[in-house]
C-alpha cells in the first residue's frame, strides 16, 4: 500500500508491504521512498506505532540522502567527458554533422564513444538527445553482457533460471522470482565488472536459498569472495550510476 507521511512537515512517500517470510517490522530509506515490511499477522496499529516511533530517524535519514542526491554531479554531456562502463573510463567523442538523424559508434580500440548530432539541433535539446542515444546503446550493451554473464556464471552455480530481464528500477538493482525468472537494472552497467559479477551471483543464489539466510550468503562468498565489498560500493555509488 503506497501513501505517503508528514514528519515536521515534511511529505515522504511511504510503501507498506507485508512479507510472509518477514519475522520482525524492518525500515528502508529508499531515495524516492520509505518502505515498512511487516510480518502477515501484523495489525495496522502495530505498523502505526512502529512507524511513529521511528519518525525522527525516518526524516534524519531521508533529508541526508535528498542532500546527497542534490550534491550528484549532472552530466554536462561536453565533447571529452568521461564515462565509466564495466569499470572503464570511456571518453565521448561529440560532433555535429550534416546527416539528418542521430548515431553512435562505440570505439572499443580507442576507448571512445563517437555521437554524431544533425547540425542544426538546438543547443537546448542537445543534452537530451545525447541522453536518449546513449541510453538505448548502454541498454543493448548490458543486455548482452548481462545475457552472457547469466549463462557462463548459473552453469558454474549449477543452477538454471528461466528467463532474464532487463530492468529499469530507481532502488533496486536486482531479483529473483520463485518461479525462477531474473531482473536486472541497466544502470548496473556502469559499475565495475566485480559489482556486476557479485549482483549476478547474489540473484542466481536466491535459486538455491529465497531469502539472505547465512545459507544464501555462504553460497554467495562461494563464487564471489569479495562481495561485502561490491555490496558496499553499490551501497556508496549506486546514486551515481545513472545518466
Amino acid at each position: 500500500m503506497a501513501t505517503s507521511l508528514n514528519i515536521q512537515g515534511t511529505v515522504i512517500p511511504y510503501e507498506e508491504r507485508k512479507n510472509s517470510r518477514s519475522k520482525r517490522l524492518s525500515l528502508r530509506i529508499g531515495r524516492d521512498k520509505v518502505r515498512v515490511t511487516a510480518p502477515c499477522k501484523a495489525t495496522k496499529r502495530e505498523i502505526r506505532e512502529f512507524v511513529e516511533a521511528n519518525q525522527d530517524w525516518i526524516l534524519a535519514h531521508w533529508v541526508k540522502i535528498q542532500e546527497e542526491l542534490l550534491n550528484i554531479p549532472k552530466r554536462q554531456y561536453q565533447d571529452g567527458e568521461a564515462l565509466s562502463v564495466l569499470g572503464q573510463s570511456l571518453e565521448l567523442k561529440i560532433m555535429k554533422t550534416n546527416q539528418k538523424t542521430m548515431r553512435l559508434r562505440y570505439l572499443k580500440e580507442e576507448k571512445k564513444i563517437e555521437i554524431r548530432l544533425p547540425e542544426g539541433i538546438a543547443l537546448e535539446n542537445q543534452n537530451e538527445a545525447t541522453r536518449e542515444i546513449l541510453g538505448q546503446w548502454l541498454k543493448r550493451k548490458a543486455r548482452e553482457v548481462f545475457q552472457t554473464k547469466l549463462d557462463q556464471v548459473s552453469a558454474q552455480m549449477g543452477v538454471s533460471y528461466k528467463a532474464f530481464r532487463l530492468k529499469e528500477q530507481k532502488t533496486r538493482w536486482g531479483s529473483c522470482s520463485s518461479k525462477g525468472n531474473i531482473n536486472l537494472n541497466w544502470r548496473v552497467i556502469l559499475a565495475p565488472e566485480q559489482v556486476i559479477d557479485y549482483l549476478i551471483i547474489h540473484e542466481l543464489a536466491h535459486l538455491k536459498h529465497m531469502n539472505h539466510s547465512p545459507s544464501f550468503w555462504d553460497v554467495v562468498g562461494q563464487y564471489c569472495s569479495d562481495y561485502d565489498v561490491c555490496r558496499h560500493w553499490l551501497k556508496v555509488n549506486g546514486d551515481r550510476l545513472t545518466l
